[in-house]
């Protein structure tokens, strides 16, 4: 069972107005956060849907625009009904327009006192888990946020195990409950990318096959999980770069390679298509470019 985490217990007492949180994983950030919304509003660690909880949510699946964050400012929504305070969370997978970024910072830097934001940012990138340099958030925002790291619960080993892989992945979408042998295929077309000596031909091949078995996996859920190609697509590839980086006697193709991934998991996060950019890393991944 999740217990909240001693960081965050030692904020309710006297917490701040605005939070910025960070985690490798998505889904353990967000379940800290509801306990903490419910202890810093009701002194309760079990969480509820309340009216004086909020978690953002927009049409779009991967921005918030100024409509949205109008919506969560206005005065009478920042008022508790029950609670000690409004409790707003921005969930991780929601990326700010400048426009919503900069509604935001007005918000923050006139704080209500009996409400407080909760911005969630999981770090998808292994050389930036800790400062969130890929996903949009201005400076100014970060500077009136009281920011705090959360460490996962989960050891992942990057190993390229099934088991390995599947807790990796649930970490990230909480209990996948699907066969194991869709893991396990996913997992198997996740480590074969990394063939880059292979010819294009052979290259191209096994993108396909990847993308495929994404496409594969993700029909397996029901639509009000939210879990989408793209995303498990930057699931994957992050697993994948997590793997390699840490392996010794890393050659510079490797090396360039990852950075290519990097950059791939940059775009399609950013809306491009994951064909397009499939396709270019195809193109430019083998050893001899």
């Amino acid at each position: 069972m999740t217990t909240v985490n001693k960081k965050l217990l030692q904020e309710v007492e006297v917490p701040f107005h605005s939070y910025l949180l960070f985690s490798n994983f998505s889904s353990e950030l967000m379940k800290q956060a509801k306990m903490f919304a419910m202890l810093l509003a009701f002194d309760s660690k079990d969480y509820a849907e309340h009216p004086d909880i909020k978690i953002i949510d927009s049409e779009n699946l991967n921005t918030l625009g100024v409509e949205d964050i109008r919506d969560v400012i206005n005065k009478d929504s920042l008022s508790p009904i029950e609670g000690r305070y409004k409790v707003v969370i921005f969930p991780p997978v929601k990326s700010l327009t400048e426009e919503a970024s900069n509604a935001l910072l007005k918000t923050i830097e006139e704080p209500s006192s009996r409400s407080i934001f909760i911005i969630l940012s999981s770090g998808k990138f292994w050389s930036h888990a800790r400062d969130d340099s890929q996903n949009t958030i201005l400076s100014t925002i970060k500077s009136r946020c009281r920011t705090i790291f959360l460490e996962s619960e989960n050891e992942i080993k990057f190993d390229f195990s099934t088991l390995d892989f599947e807790k990796f992945l649930d970490g990230t979408y909480l209990n996948l409950d699907i066969e194991k042998n869709l893991v396990e295929k996913l997992q198997k077309a996740t480590q074969d990318l990394i063939e880059i000596n292979k010819t294009e031909s052979e290259r191209v091949k096994h993108f396909q096959i990847f993308l495929n078995t994404i496409n594969e996996f993700v029909s397996n859920f029901d639509e009000t999980r939210n879990i989408t190609s793209n995303s498990v697509l930057v699931e994957s590839l992050t697993y994948l770069g997590s793997s390699l980086i840490i392996q010794e006697n890393l050659d510079q193709d490797y090396y360039d390679f990852i950075l290519k991934l990097e950059t791939a998991m940059q775009e399609i996060s950013s809306g491009m298509r994951p064909q397009i950019v499939l396709s270019n890393l195809t193109i430019n991944s083998g050893s001899n470019e």
